[in-house]
């Protein structure tokens, strides 16, 4: 115990001194001890007591810029949470990103994610958001949050590093490693030596197959020049390869020492495939057989034009040489050349089945589901495949051709606009031709993902395919204009001019000009022109007119894109041929050509629009009532125009006076939410009693055009209101489409009611359904609907299968038909409104039911839940039954429904008149 010391005694002085120096060194020590402590904390929080990194993607915190090796897997390993007082500390600084990345570290995405939702968009942000995306298994996600990070901050290494982890995921290896690449070149230590080497092993791994394939092509080419044996070894490359450079080896060889030299690799590679028992053997002897002079000379033809890659005439003009020489085998092999749709397709299914080989009787499919494609009909052409995309759901054989069979399925379903089908097909061709080694055809696919992605309008994705085609193939100018032309358009329609000039721009080097690539040139002089683009787009028209003498509508297309192009430097030659498109497209029309259909399209939006520009209001209501073939516009009408940054509003009062407005500058495409007319025009048309709206595409079969209180419907065509004819009711529901479709089940359907005929189950068949609507009043269509928006034909009902293996009823169906007595239409099938989007005119359901002589169609562009579908609908169309105007009919039961219910499904239906 301390005694006390007197005042001034020397002994209370050093007690003082000394009590003085403990404390402070005890303060000294509790900062100390605490500074020891948080950083521990620091430590154990981002797992830094560690050599490597527990995780692959990277995170934004700063503690994690810090390069570790990625550690090896060690199984299941459990990892110590985060500490609850290291998680307060962040919570109190509001750095919810970072609690996120703690929980990453551990692996625990599912508690990572809700602190990431939240947050405002920042880079740091995004780039973690694209790591969790990345561990949940998620690469399309993840690419898409990667790049929103690297728009807003273009140095930022961990969204890049994750970008390429994203690419990779997508199986996109070049794409990922020129990522790698960035990654290295900022010199980051540590970061930069494993990017190098990541990038140096996807593309050394890449690098091989394609050397691999290239060499067996160069064998394959030189053995059926009768050059070199032919190489079986290339069946461990690529299958598909070594049978198609097999049946060629056949082909070139003239005479029968040749062909009797191939007979060891027929056997090889009978043994090997055993799918088609000695059907290799089988080819090389009937070639045998019918050796001659006459085969040797053909088969020297056949070799000189697979080199030099003849066009069609020649092919086609070696096929006839080939039937009169009896040369069956080089016959049908000089067909495959010949474009689809210019095939005698009876002649070529005869040949393949006198092979009796699995591998060209797939090949006779695929040639007929090609020309259904070509001539418009793609739903004609899934109903063709659908066997065959069966068939190879079960097996891998390589005489099933079914790397082909998945992309004309794909080529189908893109046609349709049913594009993530299209995507799913397009991938799983991909993943097999990757499997079985085929380079060429893999490349090809990639640019095909890409453009049905860039029709989709996903940007990241159409960027990343197209990119690794590009990356793939840097010297080939049919894949860079191919690619460089997708993706100029892709950055148009985001209204990106910036990019989609510089990709325009790329194309200059290779001179080979496209309608795609001149169209996109054409748009880009309203934005960003430069001097030397008109020349270049008349000098690209000369060189491609003469490929363009057969299609009149695709004449009068290359007319309507310099006509745009024109419009913007000399008003009187670009309105002079905008109007010598619209006359040819009008005059190729009836061909069904559909680059007649575009012509007269892009004709009329430029001549409008730039009638909207100048403020010429009554010059561009004129010009859309003629393109529509209306006599004059009615008052309580609305009009709508837009394309790219460019919208057109026009508004017909009830005196008759046009209001409008033209915005010429958007900075974004239209949002579907957003509301086109703005507040002066609606608040003349509220004064209506109803709208009547004329909408061109893409904003044609749009719902909420005008607001849910206001009675509007969309005018198909003009003319007098059609009068009801009473005749029985007609309910299509139930039905049965291809399992290959994956639809989900519907039901829906009202409940049974006399004098009702209901077409369900196995007689929902088209034939059956378009029987019964000859006669009817009223037709309720409760079925899958599948849009169209390029293809005239390919709007349809997906209903039951009949034994031809017909399944859609489309809008084609109906074009000749007459509904004579006039029903009023319910289609209520998910996605039966919408139409297409590109051309002339809509040819969607609803306008072909109009067309046929349907005086009013009601349909649902979103999916109805089945307990409201019937309280929805039943009054209403009771209430048009009885007389009542369908669209203030429609008007009421929106408002009503919205009173009872909020806003929802109702919304989205839409009246067609």
């Amino acid at each position: 115990m301390e005694q006390p010391v007197a005042k001034g005694d020397p002994g209370r002085r050093r007690w003082v001194i000394t009590s003085t120096v403990i404390a402070a060194a005890l303060a000294v020590a509790a900062v100390s001890a605490a500074r020891v402590s948080a950083a521990r904390e620091e430590a154990a929080l981002w797992m830094l007591d560690r050599a490597t990194r527990p995780v692959e993607p990277r995170l934004s915190s700063r503690p994690m810029w810090r390069h570790r090796p990625l550690e090896v897997a060690r199984g299941e390993e459990a990892r110590e949470p985060p500490s609850l007082s290291a998680l307060a500390r962040l919570q109190r600084q509001g750095d919810r990103v970072a609690i996120a990345e703690a929980y990453l570290l551990r692996g625990q995405v599912e508690t990572a994610q809700p602190y990431l939702e939240v947050l405002p968009p920042t880079a740091d942000a995004l780039s973690t958001r694209a790591a969790l995306e990345l561990m949940a298994g998620k690469p399309e996600e993840a690419l898409r949050h990667a790049g929103a990070a690297l728009a807003l901050s273009p140095s930022h290494l961990p969204a890049r590093w994750n970008r390429a982890l994203a690419l990779r995921g997508l199986g996109l290896p070049y794409s990922a490693a020129t990522e790698l690449d960035a990654v290295a070149a900022a010199g980051e230590a540590g970061w930069a030596d494993e990017a190098r080497a990541a990038a140096a092993a996807l593309r050394a791994q890449v690098d091989a197959r394609r050397k691999a394939y290239q060499a067996c092509l160069r064998g394959c080419r030189a053995s059926m020049s009768g050059g070199e044996p032919f190489p079986v070894e290339c069946a461990d490359v690529s299958a598909r390869l070594t049978r198609l450079g097999f049946y060629d080896a056949v082909r070139g060889a003239g005479t029968a020492e040749r062909l009797s030299a191939l007979e060891p690799a027929a056997r090889a590679l009978d043994a090997r495939w055993g799918g088609s028992p000695g059907a290799l053997e089988r080819a090389v002897a009937s070639a045998r057989a019918a050796a001659s002079p006459a085969r040797a000379d053909l088969s020297r033809r056949y070799a000189e034009a697979v080199g030099r890659g003849a066009g069609a005439e020649a092919w086609l003009a070696l096929a006839a040489s080939a039937r009169a020489a009896r040369q069956p085998d080089l016959e049908l092999g000089a067909l495959f050349f010949v474009p689809d749709a210019q095939v005698d397709l009876a002649r070529y299914r005869q040949l393949a089945q006198q092979t009796q080989d699995p591998w060209f009787l797939a090949l006779a499919d695929e040639k007929a589901a090609g020309a259904d494609s070509q001539r418009g009909e793609p739903v004609r052409a899934l109903e063709r495949l659908a066997p065959v995309e069966a068939r190879c759901a079960a097996s891998e054989r390589v005489e099933d051709r079914c790397i082909t069979a998945e992309r004309l399925i794909a080529l189908a379903y893109t046609r349709e606009h049913q594009t993530l089908r299209a995507r799913e097909a397009g991938l799983r061709a991909r993943d097999r031709a990757r499997r079985d080694g085929d380079w060429n055809t893999e490349l090809r696919i990639l640019e095909e993902i890409g453009q049905t992605e860039r029709i989709r309008g996903d940007l990241d994705l159409a960027r990343a395919y197209l990119d690794e085609a590009l990356a793939r193939a840097p010297e080939d100018c049919a894949v860079q204009d191919f690619a460089r032309s997708n993706l100029a358009l892709a950055h148009q329609r985001a209204l990106d001019f910036q990019e989609a000039r510089r990709q325009v721009d790329l194309l200059a080097r290779c001179e080979r000009p496209s309608l795609v690539t001149l169209g996109a040139l054409a748009d880009l002089q309203r934005i960003l022109p430069e001097p030397g683009d008109l020349p270049r787009l008349e000098k690209g028209a000369s060189a491609l007119g003469p490929s363009l003498a057969s299609s009149a509508g695709q004449r009068a297309l290359l007319s309507a894109l310099l006509g745009r192009a024109w419009l913007e430097r000399d008003r009187p030659k670009g309105e002079a041929l905008l109007e010598e498109a619209i006359a040819a497209g009008e005059r190729a029309l009836a061909e069904s050509d559909q680059s007649a259909s575009e012509a007269r399209l892009y004709g009329y939006t430029s001549l409008l629009l730039d009638a909207g520009k100048r403020g010429d209001l009554r010059a561009a209501l004129a010009l859309f009532a003629r393109e529509r073939r209306w006599g004059s516009p009615p008052p309580c009408s609305l009009w709508l125009a837009a394309d790219d940054e460019r919208l057109l509003v026009l508004a017909v009062g009830r005196g008759g006076d046009v209001l409008g407005r033209y915005d010429g500058a958007r900075k974004r495409p239209l949002a579907p939410e957003e509301a086109p007319v703005p507040g002066e025009l609606l608040a003349e048309l509220r004064r209506c009693q109803a709208v009547q709206v004329i909408a061109r595409p893409p904003l044609e079969g749009r719902p909420g055009l005008l607001p849910p209180d206001v009675a509007w419907s969309e005018v198909v065509r003009q003319g007098e209101a059609l009068p009801p004819v009473p005749g029985p009711r007609v309910v299509v529901a139930g039905a049965q489409p291809p399992e290959s479709l994956r639809l989900p089940p519907l039901r829906g359907a009202p409940p049974p009611s006399p004098g009702t005929l209901r077409l369900e189950g196995a007689g929902a068949t088209p034939s059956r359904v378009l029987e019964a609507l000859r006669g009817a009043s009223l037709v309720e269509i409760h079925a899958h609907g599948v849009v169209d928006p390029e293809v005239a034909d390919a709007s349809y009902l997906a209903l039951t299968g009949e034994p031809s293996g017909r399944f859609a009823f489309t809008a084609g169906d109906l074009r000749g038909e007459r509904l004579a007595r006039h029903p009023l239409v319910l289609l209520a099938a998910c996605h039966a409104a919408e139409t297409r989007a590109f051309v002339e005119q809509g040819y969607g359901l609803p306008e072909a039911f109009v067309a046929a002589g349907a005086r009013a169609v009601l349909a649902a562009t979103a999916p109805v839940p089945d307990a409201q579908s019937e309280p929805f609908f039943r009054p209403l169309l009771e209430r048009i039954q009885s007389g009542a105007p369908a669209a203030e009919a429609l008007r009421d039961a929106r408002v009503a429904w919205r009173a009872a219910h909020g806003p929802g499904w109702a919304d989205s239906v839409l009246l067609f008149e």
